[in-house]
């Protein structure tokens, strides 16, 4: 874990750059973006000016005989020298002229065939407070009706007013829908979505990192909306979420802040699907499906690396084949719910309630603990095939774990449900705290035959630079939990020196805690969907106090005498299940669990 912890160096570098990149704009591509030609004004008089200054210099020529004789050779020289600037001055000035004109000649949005000046800001022509954009649209003489549409969203996000919906290639419908620009969305309240029964495609190179994220909100872009649309690449992110944390260097700040992605994919990007950067808060992820991140950088390439952004709600979605942990919230979150998940197939761990974050991103003003996740919960969620934890607690504050079913996690490392110890940085100032106070019931563990035994782990370490480190203070709130090993039965750990237990049975780790008197150990006999069947022991085994009112499905729990354990309520009748993102093939791994198993750990047919 020495190796993996020290990484977020790496990512304090990376969101340096994003902001770099970011918020604050400017520079050449930022001005043109905008249809703004104030990069411009005074390039023409720069150059001609300089190329001036450089003509005077030969001058020099005009001394007295004599100095020539003597300096002969010292002024060819120069002469040489002067001759080159000359020339690339005067190269350069062309090439700044070229972009100019190029520039000044490009259409502004819909005032091409107006007639009007050029300088004239076009006013949207919307229907009901809608731009349309479609691929057989056109800048110069759209004027954003749905008969008249623009080419690309970039101008239709100039016409733009606060309030304003951009929706995505109108009538008729065509066979291309695919938009090859990133997307910055500037201004507040404005939504991009697909027409109705449409699915639009915003698509970004993975290798030219001037477009670090392809759907980008910047921090004056808050009540914003993404519905119905595929985002695909990004040099970083698919889509980024930025803030003024780092402006001018000073700690703190805000950011883009409540803002819905609804009924999106988002894969193929370099690193993570998407970035939530501190400050932001208040962001709805629903009904999302995020895969195949971290093309460029697998090495920390989550579905959702969210630091400290606070109130996060991610409900209803389907996380796969990310080349690093599924999602976390850190470097202080707060009151973050993640419910009604699936995740697999993940480079990592399921879901992290805290991890490891370098200390600068931490609001030491509400925060001073150095926590990483306050508040935080988890609950309803189906975590499946993942090398490291299926839930993961890292200097967690009061965080809840409710009615999880964990299936064949931590195949590589940590345990199913897992205390893990957070180092920000190494830096000698930063709290690095235990976990405390944290809830965790009605929560199923299934292991296969051949899988590591411990199904429960509280970690502790002595570093050299900071000394001893537990990940928990004081025990856990365990209760009315189903722990199943197939091939064995399942081990519990707490490695602290006061309170060690190595390789407990439950009764041992019972006894140990004082808790889980509720808990037990049984085959669940899920089925191929991780749900619950009649005879399963799981049902009416758990508590309704303090439990979710609805399931993984959103059927009500409790369905009979009591509520089940597990992310899902048994119920005889077909489910009211929530209308989930469709499920993309799995390029990078075919996982058979989902459609080719009947009872986990026995193939059909």
């Amino acid at each position: 874990m020495g190796r993996r912890s020290r990484k977020w160096s790496l990512e304090s570098r990376v969101i340096r750059k994003s902001v770099k990149h970011g918020s604050e704009g400017g520079g050449w591509k930022s001005a043109r973006k905008g249809n703004s030609l104030a990069a411009y004004p005074t390039h023409a008089g720069i150059c001609a000016g300089a190329v001036g200054q450089l003509a005077v210099l030969p001058r020099w020529r005009l001394a007295p005989q004599a100095r020539r004789k003597m300096h002969t050779r010292r002024i060819a020289g120069l002469l040489m020298i002067i001759t080159l600037f000359v020339s690339l001055a005067i190269v350069s000035c062309q090439r700044m002229d070229a972009i100019r004109t190029a520039t000044e000649e490009e259409p502004i949005c819909g005032t091409a065939s107006a007639g009007d000046s050029a300088t004239q800001a076009p006013s949207g022509a919307t229907e009901g407070g809608s731009i349309y954009v479609s691929t057989s649209g056109k800048d110069e003489s759209g004027d954003g009706s749905i008969t008249n549409p623009y080419r690309t969203i970039e101008c239709a996000l100039t016409v733009a007013q606060p309030g304003d919906e951009i929706v995505l290639r109108g009538a008729p419908a065509l066979d291309e829908n695919r938009y090859r620009e990133d997307v910055r969305i500037q201004q507040s309240n404005i939504t991009i979505r697909s027409e109705t029964g449409e699915w639009a495609i915003i698509e970004c190179p993975i290798n030219d990192e001037e477009e670090h994220a392809c759907v980008r909100f910047d921090v004056d872009s808050s009540g914003g909306k993404l519905q119905r649309v595929e985002v695909i690449g990004g040099y970083y992110y698919g889509v980024k979420f930025e803030t003024t944390w780092e402006w001018d260097e000073i700690p703190g700040g805000e950011g883009a802040s409540n803002i819905l992605i609804e009924d999106v994919k988002v894969h193929d990007t370099g690193n993570a699907a998407v970035k939530i950067t501190p400050g932001c808060d208040g962001i709805t992820l629903r009904r999302v499906e995020l895969y195949n991140s971290g093309r460029v950088d697998p090495e920390s390439a989550e579905g959702i690396d969210n630091v400290n952004g606070d109130r996060m709600i991610v409900q209803d979605s389907y996380i796969h084949d990310t080349g690093g942990t599924g999602l976390y919230f850190k470097g202080g979150a707060m009151d973050c719910v993640v419910e009604r998940t699936r995740i697999e197939g993940t480079g990592g761990g399921g879901v992290f309630v805290g991890f490891d974050t370098s200390p600068e991103y931490f609001d030491l003003a509400v925060n001073p603990d150095y926590y990483e996740s306050i508040g935080g919960v988890v609950r309803n969620n189906i975590i499946r095939d993942v090398p490291w934890a299926g839930i993961g607690l890292y200097a967690a504050k009061d965080a809840q774990v409710w009615n999880n079913t964990l299936i064949d996690t931590a195949q590589e490392a940590h345990s199913p449900l897992y205390f893990g110890l957070t180092f920000q940085d190494w830096e000698p100032d930063a709290g690095r705290p235990a976990s405390v106070n944290p809830i965790i019931r009605n929560n199923l563990v299934y292991q296969s035959a051949g899988l590591p035994t411990e199904c429960v782990f509280i970690r502790y370490d002595e570093e050299d630079e900071l000394g001893k480190m537990s990940a928990l203070e004081g025990m856990p709130q365990m209760d009315y939990n189903l722990y199943y090993l197939a091939s064995g039965t399942c081990a519990f750990t707490d490695a602290r020196p006061s309170s060690r237990l190595s390789a407990g049975t439950l009764a041992q780790w019972q006894a140990h805690i004082g808790g889980e008197a509720h808990s037990l150990t049984a085959n669940p006999q899920l089925t191929a969907n991780g749900h619950l069947p009649s005879n399963s022991p799981a049902v009416d085994a758990g508590t309704c106090t303090g439990a979710p009112t609805d399931d993984f499905d959103t059927d009500r729990r409790p369905n009979g005498a009591t509520c089940d354990i597990g992310a899902d309520e048994f119920t005889s009748g077909p489910t009211s299940s929530t209308a989930r993102v469709a499920v993309a093939p799995l390029p990078r791994r075919q996982l058979a669990g989902w459609l080719g198993w009947g009872t986990i750990g026995q193939r059909e047919g």
